[in-house]
């Protein structure tokens, strides 16, 4: 590993920051961490793509996004305000951190029953006035207790990279990885898309369990009490950071899923969400290493801010943004190159009049969406949410339903995927603007 990481340093001087340290040990845990997770849920929908058929996993991507996108307003930014803040005081002021984990940890309890409750009692409203199709009721109620475990897990998370646990998240990420591939394409291989949502759940729960075990061992490591009782101490957190990381979400992901309600709902359409699902899936490899440093990043940045290190705060952020524009741009390079040949591994109808313009938006959008992640980290580490929500997401997802809503009726999948580059533009112009005309960059 010393070779390895000296070859990197004198061939690749931008990583040399890296590869030291917190950030060497962080990236190298957290990159074979998402390889697993994420290379498991590539090769999941490729073999569910293959067994359902393309209109069938077109009907599964639409409940997946359902759940995704019921799960991510239900967290209500709990993973999130759990990495800022444990990250921040884990070393400083300890029983606050345990405070912090107690109040995310009830939030996230709360509000995952009362969205998996609100998806059991709207199924039949969804399936039938939405998308147009009432035998998908059954899909939903089947897969409903994945919104409960998905709540859980995110905050599970967020905590477990505050606390920097990156090689126990590395470690049983990739054997939950291996689990859920397993569970969900022998489900959907015997009992077809049942079986493929059933299989959602159960690797949701073990995911909780594990991650469970994993939170209250590594907090106690660190001399870290999981304070549920005294939580609530700390509102001024949700009022600060998780409300208005929160209402952020409120508006993301419902326009995500808007986005997709439009597509289905036109002529072929869940054959058009089929191709546009498998799309994504590249998109979301493609954007996993960005989001690797950035994951690493944004809890060392915070560590920084804690100890009012200002030069290791800046330098941190900066070295992040060069290796993140690198990453970003050579993999959407690498998307628009093989995009089309990749989603023939999907099956061979996964083609279309407009596949090559899908691929090439998906690509540029994949660039933008990787620098914003990068940039806004100094936006969350500010706590300066409610500007973001108002600012950022708001204009960049009013932009992603608006153009989606006309774009789809004319070009299908490509029209979805050229709203989003329109929306995440948006966003990157606006927050590098707001971080220079602050110059959070160089400021605590």
């Amino acid at each position: 590993m010393n070779n390895i990481s000296n070859i990197l340093q004198q061939q690749f001087p931008l990583l040399s920051r890296f590869l030291s340290g917190r950030f060497s040990s962080g990236i190298l845990w957290n990159f074979i961490a998402t390889v697993f997770s994420q290379g498991s849920v590539f090769l999941t929908a490729i073999f569910l793509a293959r067994i359902l058929g393309k209109e069938t996993f077109g009907e599964f991507g639409m409940i997946q996004s359902t759940l995704l996108t019921l799960a991510g307003l239900a967290q209500m930014a709990t993973g999130l305000t759990a990495t800022k803040y444990v990250a921040e005081f884990r070393l400083i002021d300890k029983k606050r951190a345990g405070r912090v984990l107690g109040l995310c940890s009830v939030m996230t309890v709360i509000s995952g029953l009362v969205a998996t409750v609100l998806l059991i009692i709207s199924a039949s409203f969804l399936a039938e006035k939405i998308f147009k199709a009432p035998y998908l009721e059954d899909g939903l109620l089947i897969a409903s207790a994945f919104v409960l475990f998905s709540v859980m897990n995110g905050f599970q998370t967020g905590a477990l990279v505050g606390l920097e646990r990156f090689k126990s998240l590395s470690v049983y990420g990739a054997l939950l990885g291996i689990g859920y591939f397993i569970i969900c394409v022998t489900g959907a291989s015997f009992w077809g898309l049942y079986g493929a949502f059933a299989g959602m759940v159960i690797s949701a729960m073990l995911r909780w369990l594990v991650y469970g075990m994993l939170l209250r061992r590594e907090a106690e490591k660190q001399n870290i009490t999981i304070l549920y009782k005294e939580g609530f101490r700390e509102k001024e957190v949700l009022y600060r950071f998780a409300l208005p990381s929160a209402v952020s979400s409120m508006t993301t992901m419902p326009s995500v899923w808007l986005g997709n309600a439009f597509l289905v709902q036109q002529v072929n359409g869940f054959s058009e969400m089929g191709l546009y699902s498998a799309g994504i899936n590249l998109r979301t490899i493609v954007l996993f290493l960005p989001y690797v440093i950035n994951n690493v990043s944004l809890a060392i940045i915070n560590s920084h801010k804690g100890s009012q290190n200002i030069s290791s705060y800046s330098s941190s952020f900066f070295m992040t943004l060069k290796l993140t524009f690198f990453l970003a741009l050579t993999g959407a390079l690498v998307m628009w190159l093989s995009g089309e040949w990749v989603l023939q591994l999907f099956g061979k109808d996964f083609v279309g009049k407009y596949v090559t313009i899908m691929i090439t938006l998906m690509s540029i959008s994949v660039f933008f969406e990787a620098l914003n992640i990068a940039v806004h980290q100094l936006i969350q580490s500010h706590e300066k949410m409610w500007l973001s929500f108002f600012a950022i997401a708001l204009p960049r997802d009013l932009t992603v339903v608006i153009l989606a809503y006309f774009l789809t009726a004319h070009y299908g999948a490509a029209g979805l995927a050229g709203a989003y580059v329109a929306g995440y533009f948006l966003a990157l112009v606006v927050t590098a603007g707001l971080v220079y005309k602050m110059n959070l960059y160089n400021r605590m």
